[in-house]
């Protein structure tokens, strides 16, 4: 078996090279964040980027696992949150492409395999006491969440009104590493983007992969083997 995971994306189209080099993989999976660049990509760009990779999960639903980042998440018809980096002029067709998306079942909130959690920031002990989460059945318990209750999910205020969202409370697609660290889901590694890093960082039950904005660098777990990867160009 083998997993490979694509880090925050926000309009680049490096995740082609990566699915070409690839293609042999079992699963591929985005982390989530498939909007608002800091890079010179248009809303429109964006919103073709997305639609391509959209085409791939249609045509090959089960090899491809299309996760959701806050960057996507504040589009959404059932949330007033607006997070940096939102696109007033084209909010309302990202919203509906989201939607639309959605609507076909073609994107969850988390994906598990084996010991593995895939999740866009990372998941708590202490938010899911608070979401009545059933830790024997992490991936449906919160993908189901979601499709009910999409407002568990929106930034949380809690006691120390972190900005940065680097609080236990927060949710699976806005809490920081350090408050992850100190409140992870026991037996579970976590694969999470949502905060940037100059290459993929792998420490004990946590791997971050928003690393390329930076550096062409990718994970790739076979057999439970975790390793960095990298393009060459």
């Amino acid at each position: 078996m083998k997993l490979i995971a694509i880090g925050d994306i926000h309009g680049r189209d490096i995740w082609k090279h990566i699915v070409t080099k690839e293609y042999d993989a079992d699963k591929i999976i985005f982390i989530g964040d498939y909007f608002d660049t800091k890079d010179d990509i248009s809303g429109d760009q964006q919103i073709e980027n997305f639609k391509e990779i959209v085409s791939f999960k249609t045509k090959y639903p089960e090899k491809f696992v299309l996760l959701i980042g806050n960057h996507d998440f504040h589009y959404l018809k059932s949330t007033e949150d607006r997070y940096s980096g939102y696109q007033n002029d084209y909010a309302d067709a990202i919203s509906r492409l989201l939607h639309n998306v959605m609507e076909k079942g073609l994107m969850q909130m988390c994906f598990v395999r084996d010991n593995l959690l895939f999740v866009h920031a990372g998941v708590t002990k202490t938010w899911c006491r608070a979401n009545k989460i059933d830790l024997n059945d992490l991936e449906n318990a919160i993908n189901t969440l979601f499709k009910k209750n999409p407002n568990a999910f929106e930034f949380t205020k809690g006691k120390a009104h972190n900005l940065f969202g680097d609080e236990k409370c927060q949710t699976p697609i806005w809490v920081r590493p350090k408050s992850l660290k100190e409140d992870k889901i026991d037996k579970f590694i976590q694969i999470i983007g949502h905060t940037q890093v100059p290459f993929v960082k792998v420490s004990d039950g946590l791997i971050i992969i928003d690393a390329l904005s930076t550096v062409d660098e990718y994970l790739s777990v076979t057999d439970g083997l975790v390793n960095v990867e990298r393009l060459t160009h």
